[in-house]
């Protein structure tokens, strides 16, 4: 069952799907995606709710102030994120959280996982990552994958001449200053953080290698707390319904051998 709930003094509110019967896990906060309303992408954050929910957990979907059906207002999307903490703490009490989400969530999770000691497990979709070597060498494999008829196009493409304006992908996301991930990262692995790190291949003009993760991240990202995954067929929005099925068996698997507690 869902339930609308107020979030904060700014007329900012969210939809609370709670468990048959009352549960003792973290509860799940899921971020708009980009500036897709709270339902996510093809209704993927109604169906993940739903589905956690029949699980046992409690899960919130929030409108951030601007987005979706929540209001403009001066609350900055972090103060937000803490604020739809400390609802569902003052209903529930539970004060252990999975939050997160795809693209901009992604970003504000790591943001509030960083600020807020309550965050326990995060969600990493289509998240930061850094280009380098490794980036350069999965765009040599992708062109060696391909027809040698493509090659000609694809050629004049890479090194055609490019707008030094354009914006490249960290210049439309909040991502931090380059390098400080790997300390953050290490900080929140000491924390006892759970982060559940997934890249579709609609990041491919910035992710193209698994080992671009280590690369960004440090030794930290090989912990065992950290599950890193690939799926270079899937696109970034999961328009395919057997990609939010997926998407969905795999969240759920994932909290129940990581998020308990």
């Amino acid at each position: 069952m869902d339930e609308l709930i107020t979030i904060g003094p700014r007329g900012l509110y969210g939809l609370l799907s709670e468990p048959p019967v009352p549960s003792t896990l973290p509860a799940v906060v899921l971020f708009n995606a980009g500036f897709v309303h709270k339902v996510g992408p093809f209704r993927l954050h109604v169906r993940l709710a739903r589905a956690l929910a029949a699980a046992g957990r409690l899960v919130l979907r929030l409108d951030l102030p601007g987005v979706g059906d929540a209001p403009n207002g001066d609350t900055p999307w972090l103060a937000a994120a803490g604020q739809a903490l400390d609802a569902v703490q003052a209903r529930t009490g539970t004060s252990r959280f999975v939050v997160g989400g795809l693209c901009s969530a992604a970003d504000l999770g790591w943001r509030l996982a960083l600020a807020d000691p309550r965050v326990g497990g995060l969600i990493l979709l289509d998240g930061l990552a850094r280009r380098g070597a490794w980036f350069r060498l999965g765009q040599l494999q992708l062109f060696l994958c391909r027809p040698f008829s493509h090659w000609p196009g694809m050629l004049a493409r890479r090194f055609g001449r490019s707008d030094p304006g354009d914006p490249a992908a960290e210049d439309l996301r909040d991502w931090p200053a380059p390098g400080s991930e790997r300390a953050d990262m290490a900080g929140l692995l000491v924390r006892g953080v759970e982060i559940y790190a997934l890249y579709t291949g609609g990041a491919a003009p910035y992710f193209l290698h698994p080992r671009q993760f280590t690369a960004t991240f440090g030794a930290a990202a090989r912990a065992p707390q950290v599950r890193l995954e690939h799926w270079r067929d899937c696109d970034h929005a999961f328009y395919a319904n057997s990609d939010r099925r997926r998407l969905i068996a795999a969240l759920a698997q994932w909290m129940d051998q990581h998020c308990v507690a």
